[in-house]
């Protein structure tokens, strides 16, 4: 049997990539793609949600059109931007302290094998407990104040910023260390340019569980602590059955914490561009 000649089996390489070419979606397509589908997804839900507005009992679920109405009425008395002044600052305030805390721990206990051994079983209890068993004893450290509600936050943000850096200073290529090692690089040399960067994608791991899990937090230490803020307003809503309200300040909490991801994921994009997995 005859072989094909080299320009032939060049030709038929050629062809075959421009058909392969052809057939992948162009990056404009797919942008496009990604935002049709969830507003398409959104109408959808919002459409099904207007029409069982008309058939259930207003006080088990309100319509779309009446929960702007009710959200367009808080803002209009001022009741939201009072209560998310007093939230956001908390929220944000939390989320610095947890994440700084939270890198800083992880790489301590990720990088030096000894000081894990002598941590790990304390941070994996206490990740394990449900923080909210920990607002009564908060509250008899600091009281019942702005620092107990922003130090739930701080507990809830930390421990999976924590747990994923550590993991992510483990499971740095060990060939990439002895490489820095071979080189002569120092202990804070490897740290700063070879092990950090590859832990960076578990950072940011850890950080997009914070964020959202923060705005849990926040929640929860308003209702649990005092009551202030949008707590306070999801207590009073929902003890006087104002489902329209109600569902607003769901829909404005979901929003918060989606907003706090996009934050993150962008800090991702633009500055570490090399982390993402190219698609």
């Amino acid at each position: 049997m005859t072989s094909l000649a080299p320009h032939a089996r060049d030709e038929g390489m050629e062809a075959w990539v421009a058909a392969a070419a052809r057939k992948r979606p162009r990056f404009s397509e797919r942008r496009l793609v990604g935002v049709l589908a969830p507003v398409v997804a959104g109408g959808i839900v919002l459409g099904a949600w207007e029409i069982a507005g008309h058939f259930i009992n207003p006080v088990l679920i309100s319509s779309p059109q009446q929960v702007a109405s009710d959200f367009a009425g808080q803002f209009s008395r001022g009741a939201v931007t009072s209560a998310l002044a007093i939230s956001l600052r908390e929220l944000y305030i939390g989320l610095a302290i947890g994440f700084v805390a939270g890198v800083v721990l992880g790489v301590v206990m990720g990088r030096y094998r000894m000081l894990n051994s002598l941590f790990s079983p304390f941070v994996n209890s206490a990740n394990a407990t449900p923080l909210n068993v920990l607002i009564p004893l908060l509250i008899v450290w600091v009281g019942i104040s702005a620092e107990a509600r922003i130090l739930f936050v701080v507990l809830i943000t930390m421990f999976p910023v924590l747990l994923n850096t550590a993991s992510g200073m483990q499971n740095v290529s060990r060939g990439y260390v002895e490489v820095g090692q071979t080189l002569g690089m120092t202990e804070r040399q490897l740290l700063r340019k070879v092990i950090l960067p590859g832990a960076v994608p578990y950072i940011f791991a850890g950080a997009r569980i914070g964020v959202a899990l923060a705005v849990i937090g926040m929640i929860v230490g308003e209702i649990e602590v005092s009551n202030v803020g949008m707590g306070y307003l999801l207590n009073f809503y929902g003890n006087g059955f104002q489902t329209g309200d109600l569902l607003a300040l769901i829909v404005v909490a979901a929003l918060i914490g989606v907003v706090n991801v996009t934050i993150v994921r962008f800090l991702q994009a633009r500055f570490f561009r090399w982390t993402l997995v190219a698609r």
